[in-house]
């Protein structure tokens, strides 16, 4: 039996002229922007955007982008807003508007593509008509772009991959807990005509993401490598944050912003036993 890699593998090499927006939000990212951009134009996917908006950094950010932009703008389309910090959630809405594709891919300024998989992704949901979002993986490199996990999944995050085959272990797996982290995500821009923008102020936006996806059965997930996914003192989430409080925080958010997003009492059941969980989680951080 084929999976859906492999259809997408062996489909028709013809050209699709679907367009791709690759949004990147950047804070104060400066040591690594430009090796992000670059993995963009090594994929050799023809229809691609890049939109950037520099979100108030107060590095040299600024600078790197437009030495990048000034070298590389008669080979690849690229918008670029350097303005005062809003926020990641407003910087995405932001992004998300201004986009022309069919499909988005958000890329942190910290992280790299890898493999030239665009194309396929493309070919992946456009074979899947009733799935709007694609979910990968990831190696994880360290400052110096090395590889120190082989898996942001299943090293880092602790996933298990096999909870990520069919819709309802989806849907469970992203109600108990953010455990799918990096650039690993690709999606049709029309989601959000069905479960709406970022909300402003919200710092998970991802899993708040995920879990409304998931909650519409939108999710597919396909274990394959397209990214490097970097790992260092500033990233503010991951299986081994320092910034647990306000991680606990976030998390609580999510769940009191999606509770009725929840389809039916089985997974409204599990979204409240979840909350509770963390709810302990956050009160013995704080009186510590």
């Amino acid at each position: 039996m084929k999976t859906d890699l492999d259809k997408a593998e062996n489909a028709e090499k013809t050209d699709t002229g679907i367009w791709v927006s690759i949004v990147i939000p950047c804070y104060n990212h400066e040591k690594y922007v430009q090796r992000t951009l670059t993995s963009i134009t090594e994929d050799t996917y023809p229809y691609k955007e890049i939109i950037v908006i520099n979100d108030g950094s107060k590095d040299n950010s600024d600078a790197q982008i437009k030495e990048w932009i000034s070298i590389h703008k008669n080979s690849i389309s690229i918008q670029y807003i350097n303005r005062q910090n809003k926020g990641i959630c407003s910087t995405l809405n932001e992004m998300i508007d201004l986009a022309n594709g069919k499909y988005i891919l958000p890329l942190a300024s910290d992280d790299c593509l890898y493999g030239n998989t665009i194309e396929k992704r493309v070919r992946i949901l456009e074979n899947n008509k009733d799935k709007y979002v694609l979910l990968n993986d990831a190696f994880v490199i360290d400052d110096a772009d090395k590889i120190v996990m082989e898996s942001s999944s299943t090293d880092y995050w602790k996933a298990d991959k096999s909870l990520y085959l069919n819709d309802s272990d989806i849907l469970a797996e992203c109600i108990k807990g953010p455990k799918i982290g990096g650039p690993v995500i690709f999606y049709r821009k029309d989601i959000f005509a069905e479960i709406g923008k970022y909300p402003e102020g919200l710092q998970i936006e991802d899993w708040y993401f995920y879990q409304r996806a998931a909650s519409l059965n939108r999710i597919l997930f396909i274990d394959f490598k397209v990214a490097l996914y970097r790992v260092h003192a500033q990233n503010f989430s991951g299986a081994n944050a320092g910034h647990a409080l306000k991680l606990a925080t976030a998390i609580l958010k999510v769940y009191k912003l999606n509770f009725k997003f929840y389809p039916g009492i089985k997974y409204k059941l599990l979204g409240i036993k979840s909350y509770l969980r963390v709810l302990i989680w956050y009160f013995k951080l704080k009186i510590k």
